[in-house]
């Protein structure tokens, strides 16, 4: 059955609007972060049953961080002219989603390179990370999609179920099998769908981690870094100060505050799906308790007020105002920092955000982290450019290129080559993420993708919703994730082909 008929038969049945399907199905996860100066966003509406899904908030950064994502696409410089060799009998359009601002300047200015090298003449343009799932699946739907698209890792089940992207499998093996030994194993996989591998990936976010501030640590006497959950309550009350909150959690309805709190769950052994991917679990210890952590530290007057109404990205000014000693974050602080030179002077470090004492609670083996790719080089299906695509697969595949990711370039992303890894420039900038990665592994040691199904969007919704209610003290979290494990149940059932 051909993706068209797919789409009407399960999305576009009872006069299902294009916008609506594009929300529900595609994923929202990284881009750049929003800007600091952005309102406040509004609790959910717990009483409410589900809306259909909108665009996601630009995300300051997927980082993060200042890293602003401009309002309109962005065209990126035209391509050098093709020399007499090219081989190429077209442009190759690419499409960019969102990105921190360093980013914005790396990808046009080696894919100008590519150019050079290859006479192959590129139509790249970075789009708003807000209209991903309109612009997609619309070009899809028109047949005038992108040949390269540059998204994100949690829209891949939905993109490869519909038939908008292809595996690399179906463009060349060799290749492939080539760069897959370069690749720290974990973020390989983490565009790996049943069994295909879809999309290079030269970064990605990863979470959850504690953000600390040195200085302030040690001014509050708190001796060394928190160990476990009890040590992180504990330091968290002892900087805090009528001005200055020991930590900042965000429980709004964006989608990076649900994956923040996820990578705690995960790391806690809670799943959102059972192993044959049809049950929600989230009604677990291994949700449950991360949750009650949250419920705390709030009951602990350790946080800043409106949990539910600052987003990932006002946490993270709050911290680089210094008005909060520790933050709950994903891997993004460093793009927060990237151009301020107040930001980057801080002393401050992120660590693995610590597990349960005595032990994890969950059902499920402890994840060290979650992650995604936000900018996963993804192949159209219908590209008629394959020689082309395959050219600038391998040209991004290269640590020449990929080199920015270590830090010298671009802040606040885990780099996806080893090799970025060993550089003076990343050991320097990382020290805390090179001492896990050499210390057994502990930094990627059973990492997982970021969650990601279809109705993912709609789930998470409910997720929010339930973290809402705990933090507000209107529902105990056992009952607020019951509640929550019904509805995204439902979503499921309904969103299976």
């Amino acid at each position: 059955m051909d993706s068209d008929k797919r789409l009407s038969r399960r999305y576009l049945l009872g006069g299902v609007t294009l916008t609506v399907v594009a929300g529900a199905l595609l994923q929202a996860c990284g881009g750049a972060p929003a800007s600091p100066t952005a309102a406040p966003a509004k609790p959910a509406e717990p009483a409410k049953p589900a809306e259909p899904a909108k665009p996601a908030a630009a995300e300051p950064t997927k980082p993060a961080a200042a890293a602003a994502e401009p309002t309109k696409p962005a065209a990126a410089g035209a391509a050098a002219t093709a020399p007499p060799q090219a081989s190429a009998t077209g442009p190759l359009v690419v499409w960019k989603f969102g990105g921190a601002t360093s980013e914005l300047e790396y990808f046009p200015k080696w894919n100008d390179e590519f150019t050079k090298k290859t006479g192959i003449k590129l139509e790249y343009s970075n789009n708003s990370w807000d209209v991903k799932r309109e612009k997609m699946l619309a070009a899809f739907q028109a047949k005038r999609i992108a040949d390269i698209l540059l998204a994100d890792g949690q829209s891949l089940p939905d993109l490869a179920a519909i038939g908008i992207v292809m595996p690399y499998d179906d463009l060349d093996k060799q290749m492939t099998a080539k760069w897959k030994a370069d690749y720290i194993p974990e973020i390989w996989e983490s565009t790996v769908f049943q069994g295909k591998f879809y999309g290079l990936s030269p970064y990605v976010d990863m979470g959850t981690f504690l953000t600390y501030n040195r200085k302030m640590l040690e001014d509050a006497g708190v001796k060394s870094v928190p160990a476990n959950w009890d040590e992180v309550r504990d330091a968290a009350r002892k900087c805090t100060k009528p001005d200055v909150a020991g930590i900042t959690i965000s429980a709004s309805p964006h989608t990076n505050d649900a994956n923040t709190f996820e990578g705690i769950a995960y790391a806690n052994g809670g799943r959102w799906l059972d192993e044959s991917g049809k049950k929600v679990t989230i009604d677990d210890p291994g949700f449950r308790d991360p949750l009650q952590l949250f419920v705390d530290l709030v009951n602990d007057k350790s946080v800043p007020q409106g949990v539910t109404e600052t987003n990932f990205a006002q946490s993270g000014t709050l911290f680089f105002q210094q008005k909060a000693a520790m933050w709950v974050s994903l891997s993004y602080p460093g793009a927060f920092a990237q151009g301020n030179p107040e930001r980057m002077a801080l002393p401050y470090s992120l660590t693995l955000f610590p597990r349960m004492a005595p032990k994890p609670s969950g059902s499920s083996k402890p994840a060290a982290a979650i992650m995604t790719p936000t900018a996963a080089f993804f192949v159209s299906a219908v590209t008629k450019q394959r020689d082309a695509a395959i050219k600038y697969l391998d040209f991004w595949s290269t640590p020449e290129v990929q080199r920015g990711w270590d830090g010298s370039a671009v802040l606040g992303r885990v780099p996806g080559l080893k090799s970025n890894w060993e550089t003076d420039v990343f050991k320097k900038t990382y020290p805390d993420w090179y001492k896990l990665y050499k210390d057994g592994n502990k930094m990627f040691d059973g990492a997982l993708p970021m969650p990601a199904f279809p109705g993912l969007t709609e789930a998470e919704k409910a997720l929010s919703t339930a973290m809402q209610l705990a933090v507000l003290g209107k529902s105990p979290p056992k009952d607020a994730l019951v509640a929550a494990q019904k509805r995204a149940q439902a979503i499921v059932d309904e969103f299976k082909f």
